[in-house]
């Protein structure tokens, strides 16, 4: 078995549970560099705005899991 050293900024991941991208978008700018990796769910995806808000974390040089499972 291997080991994998995880860069300590990148052992955090913020779970986006928020109704919309734009509020999405709101504290991705408040967290601004304290956090690189985000985790999206199916929530955001159903209302809208999703690939835009992807594309947007990506310019900003996040990193995303997208996390679309209806069950666990």
């Amino acid at each position: 078995m291997s080991a994998t050293e995880i860069a300590p900024q990148d052992r955090l991941i913020f779970a986006m549970d928020v109704p919309d991208a734009a509020r999405a978008r709101d504290l991705a700018e408040q967290l601004g560099d304290s956090v690189r990796f985000y985790k999206l769910g199916l929530e955001l995806l159903m209302a809208g705005g999703y690939f835009e808000l992807l594309d947007w974390l990506v310019e900003r040089d996040k990193q995303i899991f997208v996390d679309l499972k209806f069950f666990d």
